[in-house]
């Protein structure tokens, strides 16, 4: 299961690496004992903005689960344009999945893919 995880991101960051409006990917595929894994890495784009990346895996199960998840994607400056999480927060928010969005309130946000962040951020960018 994991094996499979890892060939599907890697062929969704295969997609995005030769587009033009990226100018370096590193990715970081690691397997861990008792069918977890952890993932990480960054984007850079042709902007200069970043995304930086991790998730934490496990496949006990038929299914493969993202126990933690951070996609936190900034401007060159290092400004906050938004951020995925399942972060617990103090005071606890009434959801655990959610995103930032400055200067906005912290919302509720399913789990998204790396897929789907790449994708939000080139529409977002009018790159795409």
């Amino acid at each position: 299961m994991i094996q499979h995880y890892f060939t599907q991101t890697k062929l969704e960051f295969d997609q995005f690496t030769s587009a033009n409006f990226v100018l370096n990917v590193a990715i970081n595929l690691e397997t861990r004992p008792g069918n977890q894994a952890f993932i990480s890495g960054y984007v850079i784009f042709l902007d200069r903005s970043s995304l930086f990346f991790r998730e934490y895996l496990d496949a006990t199960t038929n299914t493969v689960d993202k126990l933690m998840y951070s996609y936190h994607y900034q401007e060159a400056n290092n400004t906050l344009i938004f951020r995925y999480d399942n972060a617990q927060h103090k005071p606890r928010l009434p959801f655990l999945e959610h995103k930032h969005t400055p200067p906005d309130p912290i919302q509720h946000a399913s789990t998204p893919t790396i897929h789907d962040v790449l994708l939000e951020i080139a529409a977002q960018r009018r790159w795409i």
